[in-house]
């Protein structure tokens, strides 16, 4: 078994190998070869917003050389052998990997099947002999003989003796029974009586056996598949379901026509029979408002129907098609011709109805529907078919043994992704080119430059002309207080401790679990940026303290221009993480030889040559 999987796993590399041979080597890296194609990957993916020339190429290149420098760092540095960095990569491969392990073509076969299905509407019956999935051996063949003698029973019949007159009357023939004027015939028994007499439905005794009108999707699909492959007035061959063995019986077909109706019910409380006899009654003089008066049925459907659920819509049901409603309001919808008209009064189990027809349409095409196919296939039982069929697919592709498991021919394709599809090859290789450039750049450059405070002073002190404002600046400190005394102490402990340790030495020497004595606000704002220190300092606005309150006062002072490195931290941080990448990709550089062979790069600008 594993020698045939590693032959199969030789021949696609081999087959990858061959196809390279096309792929000219761009540049090296310490000699690690880097071909066009991946250049051209990333170029592609990057420059889709700007006009790809000779110029923006040399300049990509660039970009492209430093990117790759950092990557083979981190590779040096053993960032890809970690175990978070091969769970992290394989979290991103395996969220790529369904859309290749998928058989579009058979999902495609399938949503159209389905949509066949849907445009013709099928009534069935059926016999059920119940058989859990999970069931012991000596069970199912129990069932299955059952159902097996049932369908016998319904599509053959047994033996009977007959006269050449009864033969004649039922239009059949038989073998005669020699010695004798009688023949020996087979007449299949009647579906309905069998399944009343042997079925093992649990809604038998309401539906003597009969499904109604089978709509694809809201049925198990063994089901709908046997009442879809069976010619109608036939009796299916013997399937299986979660519930159980079966047959079914097709009855009719029908062009699918779905309905767009309103209606109005008067409930009948079951055994209650002066309840139903009002409820006519009602019914009956709400048709005459209708029909004779003209009223709205919207309108009087709102203020009259017993169910609260369409009423509030107008009594609007929107569209359905058949087997959606209980059989007399079905039979009555569909039995209508023009919009408009509003039906005799209905009688079903929940009461009487009146029903306005709104509108009747056939199967919508394909091309408005196949999207919401595809999906429904994707999350219904029937998708089992179209994995078998992409199994199937796959092991004649590679030639795999029947021996092989489906998992284990599933595996062989997985593992082989980025050797047939080379979309996927370059989305896994930039997940883990990406995830090798974050760590590194991490550690050598982002959280160097964020922790670094000396070299972030330093910096600063020598670039400090160049970080200016439009305007001054507060900086220190807003102290709201309940009182003047908590307000003193608030001022005392600012201009004592350290600024980053204020608010906790205010919170635990004045404030306590129960009253908050003092809150604090530190910052640096602009005129506009904060309404107390706008008032208190530059006298602008309409800002009054709050009643809870009453005492403000500003503890800092105005800056003209950032004094320190903190005044503008998010700016030098990132100018200081600049030059830090600048210093460590020359350091690469002088690394790590980086050889470009021109030949492939004039081909690359050739291609996006005007």
């Amino acid at each position: 078994m594993k020698k045939g999987i590693v032959t199969v796993l030789a021949l696609v590399g081999l087959m990858s190998v061959n196809g390279q041979e096309q792929d000219k080597t761009l540049l090296t890296v310490d000699g690690e070869e880097i071909r066009q194609s991946e250049f051209v990957y990333i170029y592609e993916k990057n420059n889709q917003e700007t006009t790809m020339d000779q110029k923006s190429v040399d300049e990509y290149l660039d970009l492209f050389i430093n990117f790759r420098l950092k990557v083979h760092e981190a590779e040096k540095q053993g960032l890809d052998t970690t175990t978070s960095f091969k769970q992290e990569l394989a979290g991103y491969r395996a969220q790529a990997t369904p859309k290749y392990m998928t058989y579009e073509a058979g999902e495609d076969s399938m949503a159209r099947l389905s949509y066949d299905h849907i445009a013709h509407d099928r009534r069935a019956a059926h016999i059920a002999i119940q058989c859990p999935m999970n069931a012991d051996d000596s069970t199912v063949a129990a069932a299955l003989a059952k159902i097996n003698d049932a369908r016998l029973r319904v599509v053959e019949g047994k033996a009977k003796e007959m006269t050449q007159k009864e033969m004649k009357k039922l239009g059949v023939q038989g073998t005669k029974i020699k010695g004798t004027k009688k023949y020996l015939v087979k007449v299949p028994e009647d579906f309905f009586a069998v399944a009343m007499e042997v079925s093992e439905d649990p809604g038998l005794q309401q539906s003597k056996g009969e499904l109604g009108w089978i709509t694809p999707f809201r049925y198990v699909w063994p089901l709908e598949k046997a009442v879809y492959e069976t010619e109608v007035g036939k009796v299916s061959e013997v399937f299986r379901t979660g519930f159980g063995f079966h047959v079914a019986l097709v009855e009719e077909e029908r062009p699918h026509m779905e309905v767009n109706a309103r209606h109005i019910m008067k409930m009948t409380p079951r055994g209650n029979d002066s309840l139903a006899v009002v409820a006519k009654q009602q019914i009956d003089s709400l048709r005459l408002l209708l029909v004779k008066d003209g009223r709205d049925f919207a309108q009087v459907a709102e203020f009259n129907s017993d169910d609260r659920g369409s009423a509030t819509r107008g009594g609007e049901l929107g569209w359905f098609s058949r087997g959606m409603m209980v059989k007399p309001f079905e039979d009555a919808v569909f039995a209508m011709k023009d919009s408009g008209e509003i039906s005799e009064p209905v009688k079903s189990q929940f009461g009487w109805h009146l029903i306005r027809l709104e509108g009747k349409r056939g199967v919508r095409p394909f091309s408005e529907m196949e999207n919401d196919l595809r999906k429904q296939v994707r999350s219904d039982e029937r998708h089992k078919e179209v994995d078998k069929a992409f199994v199937k697919k796959i092991r004649a592709e590679y030639k795999l043994p029947e021996t092989m498991s489906d998992e284990q021919v599933l595996q062989v394709e997985n593992a082989n992704l980025e050797n047939k599809y080379p979309e996927f090859k370059n989305l896994v290789k930039e997940y883990h080119d990406g995830i090798l450039l974050f760590d590194v750049s991490l550690k050598n450059v982002w959280d160097k430059a964020a922790q670094d405070t000396t070299g972030l002073e330093k910096f600063f002190k020598k670039h400090k002309k160049e970080y200016k404002w439009d305007g001054p600046r507060y900086k220190g400190f807003v102290l709201y207080g309940k009182d003047k005394e908590s307000l003193k102490a608030a001022k005392a402990i600012v201009r004592a401790a350290n600024p980053d340790s204020v608010a906790s030495y205010i919170e635990h020497r004045i404030n306590n679990d129960s009253v908050k004595f003092v809150k604090v606000e530190r910052g640096l704002w602009p005129k506009g940026a904060n309404a107390a220190v706008d008032k208190l300092q530059w006298k602008e606005g309409e800002w009054a303290p709050k009643e809870d309150y009453p005492e403000v006062v500003l503890v800092g002072k105005v800056l003209k221009a950032p004094e320190e490195y903190l005044d503008e931290r998010g700016k030098v941080v990132s100018a200081y993480q600049d030059e830090l990448e600048a210093a460590w990709i020359e350091e690469l550089k002088a690394k790590y030889p980086v050889v470009i062979n021109e030949e492939a790069l004039a081909e690359i600008k050739a291609k996006y040559a005007k």
